[in-house]
């Protein structure tokens, strides 16, 4: 027996790096390790389950990759503090931030609201396909899980089908959620997109992230049933509070 409980790991089919993986995450379930726990040195860690330190960095980019860990250079590596709140979201359903919390027993609470109406511009104006100059309303905000900022989103929405005075002292933090409230609109698709980014020194500012640390971007585009564009919103993630996923199916 090693420090923490941790054991060599057996040889197994699997490659040396997939069981290094596997057995730490099984630890980190476990509560070995805790959520903001660092943990030991690679040359201690690598040690400890019995491997070589390359193999045990193939491990630690696997799970960093995933959000479970942080790799902070020159300083160590950290389990996430979101472990264990994160966010869990098939992305072939539409659901709102606030819904999906729900569904995990989670509460998330809005910060930093704010509200505005502003001309279209060429690039909103064609993803919404309306005329330049259209007036839009903006809403951002940040979304919060238990006094940690977990995401920064910001929507925009024609006027016409929501103004600034409809994001009232009810609005709960969702677009989403404010519009499928509206008995004249009838949701029905959006087409999204994800992609890494790095936060510059606005989304730092408002993610309390480390500059240039990695985020999720969901840049999505909300249609009717008849196919007319309703709101395009751009949609960033701390990745390690946040895990989506797609069902995939054969298609022969």
């Amino acid at each position: 027996m090693t420090d923490n409980g941790v054991q060599p790991i057996k040889h197994k089919r699997q490659s040396l790096s997939a069981q290094a993986q596997q057995y730490l995450l099984d630890l980190i379930e476990q509560g070995t390790y805790q959520p903001g726990e660092q943990l030991p040195s690679e040359s201690d860690l690598a040690t400890q389950l019995g491997i070589s330190r390359p193999t045990l960095r193939e491990a630690l980019l696997n799970l960093d990759q995933d959000g479970i860990i942080i790799r902070r250079h020159g300083v160590g590596t950290f389990i996430a503090p979101g472990y264990g709140n994160r966010l869990d979201s098939g992305l072939e359903c539409l659901e709102s931030i606030l819904e999906l919390a729900a569904h995990q027993g989670l509460q998330v609470a809005m910060d930093g609201l704010e509200v505005a109406q502003k001309p279209a511009d060429g690039e909103l104006a064609g993803r919404l396909q309306i005329i330049e100059g259209t007036p839009l309303t903006h809403v951002r905000r940040v979304i919060v899980v238990r006094k940690r900022p977990v995401a920064y989103m910001s929507d925009v929405v024609p006027s016409s089908l929501l103004s600034p005075a409809d994001v009232d002292e009810t609005f709960n933090g969702s677009v989403l959620d404010l519009l499928r409230q509206r008995q004249e609109l009838n949701v029905a698709q959006a087409v999204a997109n994800i992609v890494a980014v790095n936060a510059d020194g606005f989304l730092s500012g408002k993610l309390k992230a480390q500059p240039q640390q990695a985020l999720l971007l969901l840049e999505e585009t909300l249609f009717d049933d008849e196919g007319t564009a309703l709101e395009f919103s751009l949609n960033y993630f701390m990745p390690e509070y946040f895990r989506f996923h797609v069902l995939r199916r054969c298609c022969r």
